[in-house]
């Protein structure tokens, strides 16, 4: 809060060369940002602006680590300024029959409306990394088995998948408030078998989506396989068409049964063999 007591929402700066402003604001809407605004400066370069949630360490140490080039900074702006992104949002479809709906819009006819509420910090569902992951999921996970959604965000992948396929869920994140968002949404969706699993490496699923930037997957890709039943399905989401032979490459004990690709993002579907 400022002294006026208007509330404030602390923003990320992330400064680089004009030339690779495309590429990083990908790799942030894959992040799940809800928005970011492109600040042109001088020389070249370009500023992108856009929220990683109260506690951001961890994403911006990702980003740094991938993109060495970009210089970061905070600002914190009035609330009411950094929400005028929702005036744009809009309902996203991911078949025919499945659409994500912002909880504040009304829902268009559907067969399976699913409602996000992203708050701070998570996406809408419109990014192709977690549309293609749920494409794919809806082919190759099995009705009412064990999903575990790893690098949950909003947590509608997972409440998805109960609504649709009948599926009892586990979500886990590192985000700080990724544990309330997907309370908001599993009540917005009357949700009632998708739960925060902070112990889900102890368990074994069925089914394991991962909608996760490339190199997490790669750092993840034992845990993951340790996790999931032999048999069981993997979902792969977050990589860049020339990351996914690197990645694949890690997932030793699997075949790759499926794969989609929207907007140079790719999902793959595995099945866990061994």
């Amino acid at each position: 809060m400022t002294s006026d007591n208007t509330e404030v929402w602390s923003l990320v700066d992330i400064s680089l060369p004009v030339s690779q402003s495309e590429l990083v604001s990908d790799t942030l809407w894959a992040m799940g940002v809800v928005a970011i605004e492109e600040i042109q400066g001088e020389n070249d370069t370009v500023t992108l602006r856009t929220s990683m949630g109260e506690h951001p360490t961890d994403d911006i140490a990702l980003l740094v680590h991938q993109y060495p080039f970009v210089s970061i900074s905070f600002v914190d702006i009035a609330r009411t300024v950094a929400d005028t992104w929702r005036a744009h949002a809009e309902p996203t479809w991911v078949t025919e029959d499945v659409v994500f709906v912002p909880t504040w819009l009304p829902a268009p006819p559907a067969l399976h409306q699913i409602f996000i509420e992203p708050l701070d910090t998570f996406g809408l569902g419109n990014h192709p990394t977690t549309v293609a992951a749920m494409q794919l999921a809806l082919q190759h996970v099995v009705p009412a088995t064990h999903v575990l959604d790893l690098g949950s965000g909003s947590g509608i992948l997972g409440i998805a998948l109960s609504k649709i396929l009948g599926c009892r869920g586990s979500a886990f994140d590192i985000a700080s408030g990724a544990r309330n968002v997907l309370k908001e949404n599993c009540k917005s969706n009357h949700v009632e078998n998708v739960a925060w699993n902070d112990s889900y490496e102890a368990e074994t699923y069925d089914a394991v989506i991962a909608n996760i930037l490339a190199p997490v997957l790669r750092e993840l890709a034992s845990v993951i396989q340790d996790v999931t039943q032999t048999n069981g399905v993997i979902i792969l989401s977050g990589m860049r068409d020339d990351q996914v032979q690197d990645v694949g490459a890690c997932f030793d004990s699997c075949i790759e049964v499926g794969k989609v690709s929207i907007d140079r993002w790719t999902a793959v579907a595995l099945q866990k063999v061994n």
